[in-house]
């Protein structure tokens, strides 16, 4: 099981610039191989309090990224606004290698003029059981209950860590590693340029593998 992660710069409100930058970045990583394509939270439109425009892409985006998975058959997970009756949703999609939807996260930890989710799924891959959770999800008491629950053998978490909170620091990186351990679980995290990053933990939150800046972390996870 190979994986990319891909902390890809995004452009608050300007979907043409991210779509090019998106496909770019998911076609340069195929040449090593990629069984899944990781991209951060919301990473097509962006979001600035509190515009919430961009849930008007969403079937837009999902037909555009499903294309793009489909063609060369590869899992991609990623982060987009779901627009539902009167509010938004800050949801996430693993989308399968025929192109289809196979998981949607919809995220718990967001202020009260977002909807907010209440349950983590799994989805069934050849590789074993996969969970989706957003950025501050990360650190929410319900999900790690849910999470402990489903017992996942992998969680992917999409990010996006502000820029006017400066760079990661090892204090952040160390609390994500309490909560992977906590979990229990092979924990995938990618985070939005600037300031981007990505990290691969194991189930006891040891620190297998990051890369810092816009670079793409390519990990090959062997065990289940």
């Amino acid at each position: 099981m190979r994986v990319a992660l891909i902390p890809m710069r995004v452009e608050t409100g300007n979907f043409e610039a991210n779509w090019r930058e998106f496909e770019k970045r998911f076609r340069e990583v195929l040449k090593h191989g990629p069984d899944f394509l990781v991209f951060p939270e919301y990473c097509l439109t962006g979001f600035e309090e509190w515009d919430f425009s961009g849930a008007g892409l969403y079937n837009e985006i999902v037909e555009k990224v499903s294309a793009l998975a489909r063609k060369v058959g590869v899992y991609v997970v990623f982060g987009l606004l779901e627009p539902y009756r009167d509010c938004v949703y800050n949801s996430a999609l693993l989308i399968g290698r025929n192109g289809e939807v196979l998981l949607k996260h919809r995220k718990f930890q967001e202020p009260m003029k977002f909807c907010t989710g209440n349950t983590v799924r799994t989805a069934g891959t050849e590789f074993g059981k996969v969970a989706v959770i957003i950025c501050g999800d990360l650190y929410n008491k319900r999900i790690a209950k849910w999470v402990k629950r489903k017992r996942p053998d992998y969680l992917f978490v999409p990010m996006e860590y502000s820029p006017d909170y400066g760079e990661l620091n090892n204090e952040d990186v160390g609390a994500m590693a309490e909560r992977a351990k906590l979990l229990g679980v092979r924990t995938f995290i990618v985070n939005s340029y600037p300031p981007g990053g990505a990290w691969v933990f194991d189930r006891n939150g040891g620190l297998l593998a990051s890369a810092a800046g816009d670079d793409v972390l390519i990990f090959d996870a062997v065990e289940v």
